[in-house]
């Protein structure tokens, strides 16, 4: 009788086991599915930002605000109005970083950073993403989707991100390095497919401002 007990107990946690790592496999398929099909609803989106960045002792580092304009693939416009102006603006060949304040522009080519995951997730690349992080659905209740990225080896400049999404656009993203810095983005106003300018995605170069070529060869 011990014998068939055991057994049975031995059967029970190996069916258990197999149904926690289905289960788990499950959800993760569920939300690189359901993370792809919210992104691939729309090809350009604006929206207003406040961006927090926290230190690894949980204390405000840095707090800025503007506006942002994306256009799949790889053309965006983020302006910081407060609490010093900035652009970045990226054309889908290069990338402009404009300081105002220090009248100077640095160039840099938008490849370097079509690979990065903010740059893959804006752009709705989830299968490239999926290469690198694990995607889980952390909550879907009614309008309320929350997903969680968790990287699959040790070599990510992310430790963590965050997706939370409110209906079909999305409302923040939380990004955790790997010294443990966190940086929330939460996005108001958002408008999906919004028309926009033949401008839009241009930098014209402001007179008398100094500008960085920083491009390899």
């Amino acid at each position: 009788m011990r014998l068939v007990s055991l057994t049975k107990k031995i059967l029970v946690t190996t069916v258990l086991g197999s149904s926690l790592f289905c289960s788990s496999l499950a959800l993760a398929a569920t939300g690189a599915e359901k993370l792809t099909e919210l992104l691939a609803s729309y090809d350009g989106f604006s929206a207003q930002f406040q961006q927090v960045t926290l230190s690894d002792n949980g204390r405000e580092a840095q707090k800025t605000e503007g506006s942002v304009l994306l256009s799949k693939p790889n053309r965006f416009r983020w302006e910081t109005q407060q609490p010093f102006p900035q652009e970045i603006v990226s054309d889908g060949q290069f990338i402009w970083i404009y300081d105002p304040d220090l009248e100077q522009v640095t160039q840099r080519s938008a490849a370097t950073q079509q690979e990065s995951a903010p740059a893959l997730i804006l752009n709705g690349q989830i299968e490239q993403l999926q290469k690198t992080y694990n995607i889980r659905l952390m909550d879907d209740t009614g309008d309320e989707q929350l997903f969680d990225l968790t990287p699959l080896s040790d070599q990510h400049s992310f430790s963590r991100i965050r997706l939370a999404f409110s209906g079909q656009v999305i409302s923040e993203l939380m990004l955790v390095d790997s010294l443990g810095q966190r940086t929330s983005v939460v996005f108001s106003d958002q408008q999906l497919n919004p028309a926009f300018s033949a401008d839009s995605f241009f930098f014209r170069i402001p007179k008398d401002t100094d500008v960085i070529v920083d491009i390899e060869e």
